[in-house]
Formats: structure tokens, sequence, C-alpha cells
């Protein structure tokens, strides 16, 4: 069966179904269950009023806002139309030979190198050792890698690593005059204690190292495509400025993620209830008996069918006809088709998710 790239696509979801989008629960993107933070939407609406206007071409008063949010100097910092455009300019830019991926990983990292004709190598973590990293292998080979790819906490799995395992390979990179990227879109679904064991963000602007993030997923702006950032050697970065095109964060979105870094309380409740709903979620789902179910520190759980590929695929079809998408993960090196993802969303909706799972899985 073919399902589209991503997840979070209704309008396919709509033709495939016979229903309308707004009609579809939809586990399949893993996006704040919370909704943006009060105000987001209306700083949005706001900005409209001006659409006539063309929008800050860096977006300056964004950048210099998050800078100081994150505690970085702004010229250590780009911005882009979601994190996907920052991961394709940065690959098109340093034109790789050989990029490395730690898979399961975003599919974007490895479409963008190959897009800048790099030669696209996957580090394969285990899902029989809980997908642990062995930070010596990596290390070997990112010294043969100009690019690493490396998301923390890790999507699809949601397994998050200590950034004391992650500094093997940056050296690595670093001596072979290569650079890691490292993707923390859903870093800040962790509690904080573990945040600050593993971010690299305090390193950012040393040489051979890219951090990532956006707003889309934390801060549930999807629609508005974030926006993205990109922290990274004050170098590169402003190569990044200089090659690509102006106006990449439009006024709405910009206004929305200003409003979004000006409510201080939003990220200690969607800390709080992401712990709760995915810890109940976990559970409920283990009990099922049907389901593998992958410990995890961010907004989704990774979940293997035990019955296989083929009762998976049924699954997920099951499920689509009675408005409920989840996320095949067939196309993720390093899986095969028995394996899926679950968002993490409001209790009510995921007593729905397991109610229907209950009914299709019975039948």
């Amino acid at each position: 069966m073919s399902y589209p790239a991503h997840g979070g696509n209704l309008r396919w979801a709509a033709e495939r179904y016979g229903m309308r989008p707004e009609d579809f629960l939809d586990f399949s993107a893993n996006v704040n269950p919370l909704g943006p933070p009060r105000g987001a939407a209306e700083a949005a609406r706001q900005a409209l009023r001006a659409v006539s206007a063309y929008p800050e071409p860096q977006a300056e008063s964004l950048k210099g806002e998050l800078a100081t949010c994150l505690g970085l100097d702004a010229s250590l910092l780009t911005l882009g139309n979601g994190s996907t455009e920052l991961i394709h300019n940065l690959a098109r830019s340093l034109s790789p030979r050989r990029a490395l991926v730690v898979a399961p990983a975003f599919t974007e990292y490895a479409r963008a190198a190959e897009r800048a004709r790099a030669e696209v190598t996957h580090h394969l973590l285990s899902p029989g050792e809980g997908f642990r990293l062995h930070s010596g292998q990596l290390a070997r080979e990112a010294q043969r890698a100009n690019m690493t790819f490396f998301c923390n906490p890790a999507s699809p799995t949601g397994v998050l690593y200590r950034r004391e395992e992650l500094l093997p390979a940056l050296e690595a990179c670093r001596e072979a005059g290569g650079i890691m990227v490292v993707d923390e879109s859903f870093m800040g679904f962790c509690a904080r204690e573990e945040e600050a064991e593993c971010t690299m963000l305090g390193m950012a602007g040393e040489e051979g190292l890219v951090v990532m993030s956006t707003f889309t997923k934390l801060y549930a702006l999807a629609g508005l495509r974030g926006p993205g950032w990109l922290a990274g050697p004050r170098a590169l970065v402003s190569d990044l400025e200089e090659g690509g095109v102006p106006w990449r964060v439009n006024a709405p979105a910009a206004a929305a993620a200003r409003a979004c870094l000006a409510d201080a309380d939003y990220l200690r409740r969607t800390r709080e209830a992401v712990r709760r709903w995915r810890e109940a979620l976990e559970v409920r789902l283990g009990k099922a008996g049907t389901f593998q179910v992958f410990p995890s520190h961010a907004n989704y759980l990774l979940l293997r069918v035990r019955a296989g590929a083929a009762a998976a695929a049924a699954l997920v079809e099951r499920l689509g006809r009675k408005g409920i998408l989840v996320r095949p993960c067939g196309d993720f090196a390093g899986l095969d088709g028995s394996y899926i993802r679950v968002a993490v969303r409001r209790p009510r909706d995921n007593r729905r998710l397991l109610e229907a799972l209950s009914e299709v899985t019975a039948s």
C-alpha cells in the first residue's frame, strides 16, 4: 500500500477514505497536543492586517528575541520556513560528498543529502537493543563522512541520548573537516533536567556543529511552517543567510512565533501534560498485548505490531476507515512494515484511539 512520505496529510486521507479532512483524528502528525500557546493565533491574525507589506527579509525581530531566549548571539542563528527548508538549504550549501544518517530517522535528512548529490549511508540502530547508541562505532563512521545527521530525541523512536554519547562523533566530524547536524525539534518535550543533560545548544557556534529546531512541533505551528531555526558557526550561518532567499519567514508566522516566546509558562505545561498523557497511553497500549511499545521521551510512541507487517498494514487501513490516522513506519531506514508511530494527544483522543484499536484488532 502506498502512503504519503510524511504524516499529517489530511487531503490524501480524505481522498483515500472518502471523508472530510476535518473529520479525521490525526495521530500521524506529532505536534503539541496542547495546541499553540495563547495569543499565537491572534498574533498571526493581527499580522494579516498588514498582508500587503513585505515581512522582514531575515525575520530580524524574531531572530533577536529567539537569540535572547536561547542565550545565543543572533549572528549564530538563521531562520527558515520550517526546519525542513533549513535541512535542504544546509545540504545544498555545503554539498557534502558523503553523508551519514543515524537511523531510523526523519527521511528528509537523506533526501536533502541525495539532492545535494551526496553518497548517503545509514548508521542503523537496532530495535532489539532499544536503539542503543554505540558511540565508538558511530564516531568511526562519522569520520568517513562530510555531514552526519542525528535527531535527539530521535524520530520515530523517541529515544533520548545524553550529550556525552554524541561527543565522540562530533570530535570525529571535526577531525575529518566535516559537520554534525543535531536536530533537537523534540527536545522541548523532555523534562528540564533531561534537556540540560542532553542538549547540544550550549555548544552552538563551535566548529563542526549545527543545532536546529522548529516552532512547528513544540508550539503546534505546523500550518505556519514553524518557523524553523538553525544555530551554527558564525561563518556558516552568514553563508546560509547570504545564499538563502529573502522573506523566508512570513509575517503571520513570525508574529505567532514571537507570541510563543512571550508565553513563559507554556513549556512547563507542555512538559507536564505530555509526560502524563504519554505514560498513560504507553501503559494502555502495552496491556493490549498486540504491540511492542518502545519507551519515548517525546510526544509520540513507536509500536511494533507483533503479528507482522501484513497485520500492521491492515490495522492502519482499518483505523483510517474509522477516521483515525497513524504513521506507518516501513519507509524509515532500519524499520520494516510492522512498525507504526502514534502521536500523543489529549486523553479523550487517546481513549478514542485505544477503543478503535481494540475494535480493529478484535475483528
